[in-house]
């Protein structure tokens, strides 16, 4: 089986049936158990679960109006909206830094947002900023809109800018995340686009996910709270000629 299937089974098993024995997982996903272990390390590193005397537990994310928005997420955010020009339209992912954004943008009357995001619409509703959001699957961790539907919708437009985040960064292979959803909607969003921004916290580098959905060439600018500490990134960076701007926090 697939690896990144295999551990995408892993979490929808988890989240359907709670704690779970190591064993049990081991005996349903019917390989074997150095296999079963690696993977529960990987998922519990990457803050998918947690592992307690044989057992394992899906953690459950933080609902909407709880997402926590980290300083450097502010800072990345700040950034970015410095990259708006006037009377411009861009494209906004969704997640924790996406919504950064759309807070620092509250005060523009003369842009278009167009979202899959339910919070960063949500906070974009009481300005003057034009704001449509796309239709599809309600993905419910990331309160963002997906599936084909949407992907079908994006493949009939083409976005000035793009504002993308990401779950993590896969070593010198590209970004990552979770669903298929997630990423076949934002390799449609990066096709659809002329310049493609990330939005990513310094911590996204160490940190891998699921499915790899964008190779270092298909991106325009990355925006980072901190340095980056892997040469061999930053290397891939500059070979794909990838802008790398340090938010000043």
């Amino acid at each position: 089986m697939n690896i990144e299937k295999r551990r995408q089974d892993i979490i929808h098993y988890l989240m359907k049936n709670g704690i779970v024995s190591v064993n049990h997982l081991i005996e349903i996903m019917k390989e074997s158990p150095a296999t079963i272990r690696r993977d529960l390390t990987f998922l519990e590193e990457n803050g998918y679960i947690s592992r307690s005397r044989g057992y394992a537990k899906y953690i459950q994310p933080d609902i909407v109006h709880q997402i926590r928005i980290t300083d450097g997420q502010v800072a990345v955010a700040r950034e970015a909206a410095k990259l708006i020009p006037a009377n411009s339209t861009i494209f906004l992912d969704s997640g924790a830094s996406a919504l950064a954004l759309a807070q620092q943008i509250t005060n523009r009357d003369d842009i278009t947002v167009i979202t899959n995001s339910l919070t960063a619409a949500n906070v974009l509703a009481a300005t003057n900023v034009t704001t449509y959001v796309i239709g599809g699957y309600l993905e419910g961790r990331q309160e963002a809109l997906v599936g084909p539907e949407a992907e079908k919708y994006i493949r009939t437009m083409k976005f000035p800018i793009l504002f993308l985040t990401t779950t993590g960064v896969r070593g010198t292979q590209g970004l990552a995340c979770v669903t298929p959803f997630q990423a076949n909607l934002k390799s449609a969003l990066i096709e659809a686009s002329e310049k493609v921004v990330v939005l990513a916290d310094a911590k996204k580098f160490e940190k891998d996910s699921l499915r790899v959905f964008a190779d270092f060439k298909n991106l325009d600018i990355i925006i980072v709270d901190q340095p980056i500490r892997n040469q061999a990134q930053l290397m891939a960076l500059e070979k794909n000629q990838v802008e790398l701007i340090i938010a000043e926090q």
